[in-house]
């Protein structure tokens, strides 16, 4: 799977955070966006293109650190290099269940927050887990009939897994940091983040599938368009869901 691809599915799920955020230049000078986890920054320099003050963070360690399109910030993981009530939005996309300590990174989204300010995360489903799982195999066979073809071409704009053995490979391995393959789905539901969320001090306005199918094998990849996959979701469930949620009590104008 290449970047282009992955940052298509991105871009599509973007579009659905975008339209929860203020407009950039109308209520406000300038809405001060706080991109977590960036990655190669593709989502913060869009998010910068339509207005946005955006101040994008991840791990040195990060996979993508060699690929960024935008100044990403490297950060402890601990601590976000931002002061008190310093930005009005808090994003994420599919970061959240990597992270092993979750109270503190959202004690520190709080912290961050501006009083009124959003926070909106977008995180893989129960369906991603499962289909992920029933995927593998086919991603397995496909893998070794590549490497018996001889090793892959250098191509551009690929970003390549760090390698595992092989006897690792039988079984589908854990995507996040709780539980186990057979028990992600229960990590990744509605519920179990709804609550997670809850007893972080933020009260969940809304929370909706993104409408779109993919799993982490992208078998497919570029070869099933984005219009087949908004399909395939009616059917086979959502990838990813969107949480949009402040700060409950009065600092988030909330109750």
């Amino acid at each position: 799977m290449s970047n282009d691809y992955l940052h298509s599915v991105r871009e599509y799920e973007l579009g659905l955070v975008i339209a929860e955020l203020p407009v950039a230049g109308l209520v406000q000078p300038a809405v001060r966006v706080l991109d977590i986890g960036a990655g190669t920054g593709h989502q913060s320099a869009l998010l910068q293109a339509r207005g946005y003050e955006v101040t994008a963070v991840d791990l040195p360690v990060s996979s993508y650190a060699a690929e960024r399109v935008f100044p990403v910030i490297d950060y402890d993981g601990t601590r976000l290099p931002l002061p008190d009530a310093s930005v009005d939005v808090v994003f994420s996309s599919n970061v959240l269940e990597h992270v092993s300590s979750i109270g503190p990174l959202l004690d520190e989204c709080r912290r961050v927050l501006a009083n009124g300010g959003l926070a909106v995360h977008v995180l893989p489903t129960p369906a991603w887990r499962w289909w992920t799982s029933f995927t593998h195999y086919p991603w397995l066979v496909a893998k070794v009939w590549r490497r018996l073809g001889g090793p892959p071409p250098k191509g551009k704009g690929g970003t390549a897994k760090p390698s595992r053995s092989w006897w690792t490979m039988l079984w589908p391995e854990r995507h996040g940091e709780r539980g186990t393959t057979l028990t992600e789905p229960h990590y990744f539901s509605e519920r179990w983040w709804q609550a997670v969320f809850a007893e972080a001090g933020f009260r969940v306005d809304k929370s909706y599938p993104t409408g779109l199918f993919y799993t982490g094998n992208m078998l497919f990849a570029e070869r099933l368009p984005i219009s087949a996959r908004r399909r395939l979701a009616r059917w086979l469930g959502s990838s990813c869901r969107v949480y949009v949620m402040r700060v409950a009590g009065p600092a988030g104008d909330g109750s």
